[in-house]
């Protein structure tokens, strides 16, 4: 058993573990690391300062190891010789000297009992036991089927262990290689809008990171979180039926909703709506609609694949296919757009009142365990259209062609998060009252909308604002914690 509730497993709780196939095309997978604590540095990391999840947050000093900060990382560790007693979340940090990293760990939390190594050990497959002994014994990263091996062991070893371990185990992988190609397609996609989406808002993606493929009903990525609410709740939120295009959103046949607070700041949140007419096998791609509540900006963004021809990606279209038809959409709901009359409101002020934005993808992989963005270039519609008229997107042949190399201009991921964040681009707000028209349009394409509001903080009440006390100018410029 495990002492208490042991929330630091919830972000543990949905990991799954694949062996990348190649250094170049590889993708950021879960991993396990087993310290064991010197004997001197024992009380001071136990009594270090609480974590997020309330058990110290501590870092410790390891040889380098090959590991993704973007994936998750959990840390086995002994504080008893010969035992493993505590398990916690863990982060690959800066480095610490030569041939040495930081291992920072987030919370620690203490088993029931010390697991023996040598029970361990014993347990897993013959052909596991030489590396467990030797990685178990002298500290380091367990290799992702001797990892498997383990987390099957210590979930057969104890019920509570069990359930906080199951989806580590063989069965999460194959409910996850049981699904579809276009169904892990559209997954991946959904799953980028939902993580754009986050680093917009400047919530962050940890959250990616809790999705299981048990509870997904074959609609979209959110509903494999387990907070999610279903279709029933969202006609409740009357808060969300207010704002402009949700009308829209509650026609489609499959919702679901979760609200992302950041964990450092609890004035930020997003409310993210997944919607979609249509199976997740069946449906076409995903758009992002990403609503800045503050100042009633929309921006959306669709996403596209590159393909991988030699040692370029490409992106290849004709004239009359699928893509076009979405460009031309574009045109026209920009059209209506541009007879809305300008905003004079300093909070509707734009560099660019055009909300349309492509990002073309080198890597659509579904890896849940990934809570990073595709690599990729965005690209917003009025440079797209420029680029085509100019004659710079054709290939040797004639035919349409995109690439890094002759794209020229563009924007990077961080730009773009900067430039919408922001709201410096986007629609303004009146044209935000109108956009209805554009949700409707991308659910009738088959496409998932997943519709991100960054919600504002509620105001301060007026008798709340007058009892603030207030600060002389030096606090203003640097206000005390509290």
């Amino acid at each position: 058993m495990l002492a208490g509730i042991f929330s630091v497993w919830h972000f543990v709780h949905r990991a799954t573990f694949r062996l990348s196939k190649g250094m170049k095309d590889s993708v950021a997978t879960a991993s396990v690391y087993v310290l064991n604590v010197r004997p001197e540095r024992r009380e001071t990391l136990l009594n270090a300062e609480p974590g997020w999840f309330g058990g110290p947050r501590a870092s410790e000093p390891v040889p380098a190891f090959g590991h993704s900060r973007r994936a998750p990382l959990v840390v086995l560790a002994a504080f008893e010789d010969g035992h493993l007693t505590h398990v916690g979340e863990a982060r690959k940090g800066a480095s610490a000297g030569t041939g040495l990293v930081r291992l920072n760990m987030v919370s620690l939390e203490a088993l029931n009992r010390p697991i023996p190594f040598e029970e361990v050990i014993g347990r897993v497959p013959a052909k596991f036991r030489s590396g467990l002994r030797r990685t178990i014994s002298n500290g380091g990263l367990l290799s992702p089927k001797t990892m498997s091996a383990v987390v099957d062991v210590l979930s057969e070893m104890d019920p509570v262990l069990r359930e906080k371990l199951s989806s580590m185990s063989a069965s999460r992988r194959r409910l996850i290689a049981a699904l579809g190609d276009r169904e892990k397609e559209n997954l991946a996609l959904q799953k980028e809008t939902l993580a754009a989406a986050l680093e917009i808002s400047g919530v962050g993606t940890q959250g990616i990171l809790e999705w299981t493929p048990e509870t997904v009903e074959r609609t979209s990525f959110l509903d494999g979180l387990g907070a999610a609410k279903v279709r029933e709740d969202v006609m409740l939120h009357a808060d969300l039926a207010s704002l402009p295009g949700f009308n829209a959103i509650r026609e489609a046949p499959h919702i679901a909703v979760r609200t992302f607070q950041s964990e450092t700041d609890s004035a930020v949140r997003v409310t993210v709506v997944m919607a979609n007419r249509l199976p997740l096998e069946e449906q076409t791609g995903a758009d992002l609609i990403y609503f800045n509540e503050t100042y009633r900006s929309f921006v959306l963004v669709q996403y596209k694949a590159l393909e991988k021809v030699e040692d370029e990606h490409e992106f290849r279209w004709t004239d009359e296919d699928q893509f076009s038809s979405e460009i031309a959409r574009m045109d026209n709901l920009l059209a209506d757009l541009d007879k809305i009359e300008p905003d004079t409101n300093p909070d509707g002020f734009r560099l660019s009142s055009n909300p349309f934005f492509l990002k073309f993808c080198s890597r659509i992989v579904f890896n849940p365990d990934d809570r990073g963005l595709f690599p990729g270039m965005y690209l917003p519609l009025g440079l797209w259209k420029s680029l085509t008229q100019s004659g710079r997107l054709k290939g040797a042949r004639g035919g349409n062609l995109l690439t890094y190399n002759n794209v020229g201009r563009k924007l990077s991921g961080t730009e773009f998060i900067t430039l919408v964040a922001g709201s410096w681009v986007g629609t303004t707000i009146s044209q935000s009252a109108s956009l209805e028209t554009m949700i409707r349009s991308v659910l009738e394409s088959g496409r998932t909308v997943t519709f991100a509001v960054k919600r504002s903080p509620p105001p301060i009440p007026a008798t709340a604002a007058e009892a603030l006390p207030e600060l002389d100018e030096g606090e203003a410029l640097h206000p005390r914690k509290r």
